[in-house]
């Protein structure tokens, strides 16, 4: 989960600094920032696969 979350971060962390220097990128650009969302999707799964197995 620490490691889908790592790779997420990096991706958007790539994105917003071409969007600092200046590259327009729309959300579904190809292929950041799109490539940061899977991971996303996958770091709240595991998140939310750890608290239902917990039980809280």
């Amino acid at each position: 989960m620490r490691l889908t979350a790592i790779v997420a971060a990096v991706l958007f962390l790539v994105s917003v600094c071409m969007v600092l220097w200046g590259a327009p990128l729309l959300p579904t650009s190809a292929p950041l920032p799109a490539a940061g969302y899977p991971f996303l999707v996958l770091t709240f799964v595991g998140w939310i696969w750890t608290l239902v197995k917990s039980g809280r």
